[in-house]
């Protein structure tokens, strides 16, 4: 997937080049100029596509955008320790997202046997060292804990509405339904 950015007559929904089809979608005006997305099907992969192929690119190119922004996109402020004030990228992954959930469940759920502070790894900073989260209490982890889902609630919201924006009378022109050209020969 590469984003791109022209003038509105640059961009075609679907186009062939020698090794590869490219399907553009996402249209939207920045600016003087439009930009938009687009996703590469090798030859080598798939010769030939229809409505149904390019359908499931574009789906699958959106949702894999919004895996990547719940992966590595929460910003985060250091409250305790030595990075105290630093903002970071919380590494979200599905390992990550379960630990956070049953550090915060057990914590609820036992709350004699769990010790505060607790020292959590976040995320890393820039050089790739471990920066992490000195929680002091039961409220401070469940304030993490609420803004990691609150944000991954954002991101399914974000990727659910440009799928639902998408306009597929483009495609749909260039690949017409077999029940479209069925009706036609009738008429």
């Amino acid at each position: 997937m590469n984003k791109m950015s022209g003038k509105k007559s640059d961009f075609t929904p679907v186009r062939e080049e020698r090794s590869r089809i490219v399907i553009s979608y996402g249209l939207k005006k920045v600016g003087d100029l439009y930009e938009w997305y687009e996703i590469y099907i090798y030859k080598t992969q798939q010769s030939n596509i229809g409505l149904k192929e390019v359908k499931a690119a574009i789906i699958g190119d959106i949702n894999a955008r919004t895996d990547e922004a719940i992966l590595c996109g929460m910003d985060w402020t250091i409250q305790h320790g030595s990075d105290e004030g630093k903002a970071i990228k919380v590494w979200l992954s599905k390992e990550n997202q379960e630990n956070y959930k049953a550090k915060h469940d057990a914590a609820i759920q036992y709350p004699e046997l769990v010790t505060f502070p607790m020292k959590y790894k976040v995320g890393e900073d820039e050089e790739g060292n471990a920066v992490y989260e000195n929680f002091q209490d039961i409220n401070e982890l469940a304030q993490f804990y609420l803004a990691g889902l609150s944000y991954i609630e954002q991101c399914y919201n974000a990727g659910w509405a440009e799928k639902d924006a998408i306009d597929w009378t483009p495609y749909e022109a260039l690949y017409p339904q077999p029940e479209q050209n069925a009706n036609a020969e009738a008429e």
